[in-house]
């Protein structure tokens, strides 16, 4: 795809996202490959509905910006790197795009279920849920999962392109809010 087009999809993914209330400020991270092994991302510390196309920065796989300047901290950028490495094989689905975001009703429905170590949200799989630091448990989940629930950081999905990497947070936060409502009713 051309890196001019992608940079103004992706701008308007995160604008979506923060319009529902999915990221907040200058939290979240989304981003997609632009060339083999090479992302195009939202930086750290910018708002996220202020972003522009010339704001998204251009990282290789250790999250290392290629145009010079600064990437993004290893920290920030593992649970990316480890979804992308575990579907990196041509003959499966190559994972090409990701957002690590707090949708509220997934936030909501993990807080108020302590210690579970997956969500079934009635979607087939039910999605992993690991702590925010144990970086083998993320990746053992992501070896049979697209998407994972990083305690006390979000939600971390990722597909194919950009488009289905919407439509795959849109799926499991409508199902968490209907879990809710079911369990308020």
């Amino acid at each position: 795809m051309d890196e001019t087009r992608l940079r103004e999809q992706l701008c308007q993914a995160v604008g979506q996202l923060w319009t529902r209330g999915m990221i907040v400020g200058a939290d979240g991270m989304v981003c997609a490959e632009v060339h083999r092994r090479r992302y195009l991302a939202t930086p750290v510390g910018l708002r996220r509905i202020d972003l522009t196309p010339n704001d998204l920065i251009c990282v290789d796989i250790g999250g290392e910006n290629v145009q010079g300047g600064e990437g993004i901290p290893i920290k920030l950028w593992q649970p990316h790197r480890d979804i992308f490495q575990s579907r990196s094989d041509p003959a499966d689905d190559v994972l090409r795009a990701s957002a690590l975001i707090e949708p509220p009703h997934i936030m909501a429905l993990l807080a108020s279920r302590d210690g579970v170590t997956e969500l079934d949200l009635g979607l087939g799989a039910a999605v992993p849920v690991v702590e925010q630091d144990d970086d083998p448990a993320l990746r053992q989940a992501l070896q049979d999962a697209t998407e994972a629930v990083l305690r006390g950081r979000g939600l971390l999905v990722a597909s194919t392109d950009l488009a289905q990497t919407l439509n795959r947070i849109e799926r499991i936060e409508m199902a968490a809010s209907i879990q809710l409502a079911t369990r308020r009713g």
